[in-house]
C-alpha cells in the first residue's frame, strides 16, 4: 500500500487549499507531516520560501531546544523570532497611509521610519502623533481580538516608535520586549505600563491568539508556525546535550497539540505544521512515545477511512516521501 506523498505535491495542495485563500482570510489549520530528518529539513525550507513569497511570517521551533510541552515556551520561542518594533512600525505606516500621508519608498525596516515620514510630508512629530491617536485607541487599545495585556503592550510599542528616542540610553519599551520573549517575565518591571499579567502555562494561548491577530493587522497574510517535535518520541535519553522528554512530558506535549486542534477556530491566520518522525506513529510496544499513549490526540488526526492506493493530501496527517 502506497501511503506516502511527495513533498512538492503536498506543498502544492497546501498552497492552493490553505495559503492562497483560507489562512490569509483569517482561517487556521493544524497539520501533521511525518518524515525522516532530511525530509523535515526540506519541508521547513520549502514552507519558509513559499510562505514568505506569499506574505506570511514564518517561524520554526524545535522540540530539541524548546520545551515543547510548555505552552508559554512555544509562545516565547515564537516571540523571539518576531521583530515586535518592526510590526509596530508596519501598523503605524498603514494607519498613515489611510490618512493620506506619503510613505512611498519608506521601509518599515528603518529604525527611524517616523523621521523619514515626517521629512517626506513636511509634518511635525506632534501633528503625526495627534493624527495617529484615534487609530491607536480604536484599532489597538479597543481591539477585542487582542487580550488586554497584549493590546496595552502593542499600544506602547507603537507610541515609542512615534517618539524621538534617539538620545535615550535604553529603549523605553525594552521591558515589554523582555516580557514578550520570556527574557524577563517579572510583572514588577511592567508596573509603569499597567500590565499585571504573567505569560505562563494558563495564559500563553491567549497571547498566541492575540499575536496571530496582530501579525495579520500589521499587513502580513498570516503566520506559518512549524514545530519539529521528533525529539519527544525518543524513548531513552541519548545524553547529547539536547532536551529529553520523559513520558509525562511527552503526554503534556500531546495535550498541548490537542488544545491547538480544538482551539483552531480561535487562531486567526495561522498554519501550524507539526513535523514529526515515524516514531510518532509507533504502536508496536508499551515503551512507545508515539501517539498511541494519548488517544485524545490520535483520534483527532488519524484517518478513519483511507484509500489503499491514493493519499488524501488534505488530511490532518500525511506521510512525506
Amino acid at each position: 500500500m502506497n501511503n506516502r506523498i511527495v513533498l512538492d505535491d503536498w506543498l502544492e495542495v497546501i498552497d492552493r487549499e490553505y495559503l492562497a485563500d483560507f489562512i490569509g482570510a483569517g482561517g487556521a489549520a493544524v497539520k501533521f507531516a511525518v518524515a525522516e530528518e532530511e525530509g523535515r529539513l526540506a519541508l521547513s525550507g520549502a514552507l519558509k520560501s513559499r510562505g514568505e513569497s506569499s506574505g506570511y511570517l514564518f517561524v520554526r521551533l524545535d522540540a530539541a531546544t524548546c520545551r515543547a510541552h510548555m505552552p508559554q515556551d512555544l509562545f516565547f520561542g515564537m516571540a523571539r523570532q518576531v521583530d515586535w518594533r518592526f510590526l509596530a512600525r508596519r501598523a503605524i505606516q498603514s494607519f498613515l497611509v489611510e490618512e493620506g500621508f506619503e510613505v512611498g519608498g519608506i521601509d518599515a525596516q528603518e529604525p527611524r521610519m517616523i523621521d523619514s515620514i515626517i521629512a517626506a510630508n513636511s509634518s511635525g512629530r506632534d501633528y503625526i502623533g495627534r493624527v495617529l491617536r484615534p487609530y491607536l485607541e480604536n484599532r489597538i487599545f479597543r481591539n477585542a481580538d487582542l487580550s488586554k495585556a497584549f493590546r496595552i503592550a502593542m499600544l506602547h510599542l507603537c507610541r515609542f516608535e512615534i517618539q524621538d528616542t534617539a538620545g535615550m540610553e535604553r529603549y523605553p519599551g525594552q521591558a515589554l520586549l523582555d516580557w514578550l520573549t520570556g527574557e524577563d517575565n517579572r510583572i514588577g518591571q511592567l508596573r509603569d505600563f499597567q500590565i499585571r499579567t504573567r505569560i505562563d502555562r494558563t495564559t500563553a494561548r491567549y497571547f498566541l491568539e492575540s499575536a496571530c491577530h496582530w501579525i495579520r493587522q500589521t499587513g502580513y497574510s498570516g503566520m506559518i508556525l512549524l514545530l519539529d517535535n521528533a525529539r519527544v518520541t525518543v524513548g531513552r535519553n541519548p545524553r547529547d546535550g539536547l532536551r529529553y522528554y520523559t513520558k509525562a512530558m511527552t503526554l503534556d506535549h500531546y495535550e498541548v497539540l490537542r488544545e491547538f486542534i480544538d482551539d483552531a477556530d480561535r487562531l486567526s491566520g495561522l498554519l501550524f505544521v507539526v513535523a514529526t518522525d515515524y516514531g510518532f506513529l509507533d504502536e508496536s510496544s508499551r515503551s512507545s512515545r508515539g501517539w498511541i499513549i494519548y488517544s485524545a490526540l490520535r483520534t483527532r488526526i488519524m484517518d478513519d477511512v483511507r484509500d489503499r492506493n491514493v493519499v488524501n493530501p488534505v488530511s490532518s496527517l500525511v506521510r512525506i516521501s
